[in-house]
């Protein structure tokens, strides 16, 4: 069949491309220009001039076609902006679940659909079709399973869509780019957001929406302990850059961004047992209340236990056996029913 690969100048889908090339496949490489690099900050991965040299680079070992579609928009406006108004907002953003929502799996699956193709990427996770209905699931390799990122896809996508590494581990993986000599093989690892490759999170914040105000770090009673330079720059959960003084050790437990306030206290204080999800996502429907299931409440989230809840007007609700945590509002709360994804929503 033919397929197009989002291929992003890294190891894992340079695999892929090759994957299916040895499979006999007509494949169709394709980069995403998301960032335009003139008077912005070099791009890190997934989106710099160097990555699009390199699967192009690749491209020619395996003798396929490669193009550069230009979503530098699409980006801006579904990923970039959102970004900064989630932290401004007093929320911690995950905008690759944007990315892979809006760009990967909408813009790029509508290009590869136009031109008769199913759609593969080099993430870590698997699909599988069960009597007619697609299943996502996790990837054999625990320690890069993606899966947390891709809960947004449906049966419209997964129908389409590929994951050729998901069964391998990544010294497999590198393995295949070895035995095609593919110039990514070595090539390392990039684990920050793309667009902010120094992972300074609040000067990107600023640099695009300017200085934010200062305001006052309090107790849970009220109390002021001292200033702060912007709640962009905290997250639930952060014990460390609080410079508070006195030898307490205490955790950031939630931003009030409409007082300006961050609420800081005991590590028990960032902990919760029921939450709600903000626009729901289910691969194919939700799970039934009395179902137990796992909750990831971050990427690198080992999983509790709990289950879910919908009311009759819709909302969503988590409601765990035991409180976890650092349960943090803009970040994503993905639902398991062992490996396999059922869906997922935003913490708030």
């Amino acid at each position: 069949m033919r397929v197009v690969v989002a291929m992003s100048g890294g190891v894992d889908s340079s695999a892929a491309a090759a994957l299916l090339k040895e499979q006999g496949h007509e494949v169709i490489g394709i980069t995403l220009r998301v960032w335009s690099y003139e008077g912005n900050a070099k791009c890190g991965s997934c989106c710099s001039p160097d990555d699009i040299d390199d699967a192009r680079a690749v491209a020619q070992t395996l003798g396929i076609p490669f193009y550069v579609a230009n979503a530098e928009e699409i980006f801006q406006d579904r990923v970039v902006n959102p970004f900064v108004q989630s932290y401004l907002g007093g929320k911690t953003p995950i905008p690759c679940v944007s990315c892979n929502r809006d760009v990967k799996f909408n813009f790029l699956l509508k290009r590869a659909r136009a031109l008769g193709a199913r759609l593969a990427t080099g993430h870590y996770a698997q699909v599988e079709e069960v009597d007619g209905r697609f299943h996502l699931r996790r990837a054999v390799d625990a320690a890069k399973d993606q899966s947390y990122f891709l809960f947004t896809l449906g049966q419209e996508e997964l129908k389409d869509v590929l994951f050729p590494v998901g069964h391998l581990t990544k010294a497999e993986v590198r393995a295949v780019a070895e035995r095609h000599n593919l110039p990514t093989t070595h090539k390392p690892e990039s684990m920050e957001i793309c667009f902010v490759p120094d992972g300074d999170y609040a000067g990107f914040v600023e640099k695009v929406a300017g200085p934010q105000p200062s305001g006052e770090v309090v107790d849970p009673d009220g109390k002021v302990l001292g200033t702060h330079n912007g709640i962009h720059r905290f997250t639930v959960g952060q014990r460390k850059g609080l410079n508070l003084g006195g030898g307490e050790v205490r955790y950031v437990q939630r931003l009030e961004p409409e007082t300006n306030r961050v609420v800081v206290g005991p590590a028990e204080g960032t902990g919760r047992a029921q939450f709600g999800l903000l626009q729901p996502h289910w691969v194919d429907g939700p799970p039934p209340p009395e179902q137990a299931v796992e909750v990831r409440i971050r990427h690198r989230h080992a999983g509790a236990a709990g289950r879910i809840h919908i009311s009759q007007h819709g909302l969503v609700s988590v409601k765990l056996d035991e409180p976890a945590r650092a349960v943090t509002p803009g970040q994503a709360a993905v639902v398991y029913d062992r490996d396999r994804v059922l869906g997922g929503g935003w913490i708030v």
